[in-house]
């Protein structure tokens, strides 16, 4: 079958679309498969900044709602691929603190004086040795986390 057979056949289901941002969206970030990290990043940008847009009720309630449609059809391709790339399980202490870290962009020199020493940071994350109580209280009020943050996960 040729694609203009095709079009003729399901010609009778198109519907024109009249919102301005959801043709745009449509048009240039169709919902697909995610398929590699460049696609994946242009769909959680694209994802983040409407549902900022939506929470701040900056949207007329046409984009709002056409928004909302979009942010519907490409969510499973992202659950999906992250599923499939980024597969989760219960995290060590360590890797915690690396993705803390990571995620106020912080060095071990930064942890030094709440760790006792940049080598006994580098010592936690290379899993040299663990987290004392007192460690962790202070991480724990550092991040603004529980310290069941960085206590090791139970089998």
């Amino acid at each position: 079958m040729t694609a203009q057979t095709l079009t003729k056949k399901l010609k009778f289901l198109e519907r024109p679309v009249s919102n301005a941002l959801l043709k745009w969206l449509y048009l240039h970030l169709p919902p697909q498969p995610i398929t590699n990290k460049e696609l994946h990043r242009a769909y959680t940008e694209a994802a983040g900044i409407l549902m900022k847009e939506r929470e701040l009720e900056t949207l007329d309630p046409a984009d709002r709602k056409a928004a909302g449609k979009y942010l519907l059809s490409i969510s499973p391709f992202i659950e999906e691929y992250e599923k499939k790339e980024f597969p989760s399980g219960p995290g060590s202490p360590e890797d915690m603190l690396r993705f803390l870290m990571e995620q106020h962009e912080l060095t071990q020199y930064d942890l030094a004086k709440d760790l006792g020493g940049q080598p006994a940071v580098s010592y936690v994350l290379n899993g040299k040795r663990k987290l004392t109580r007192e460690q962790i209280k202070r991480l724990a009020k550092r991040f603004h986390v529980s310290e069941a943050t960085f206590y090791p996960a139970q089998a």
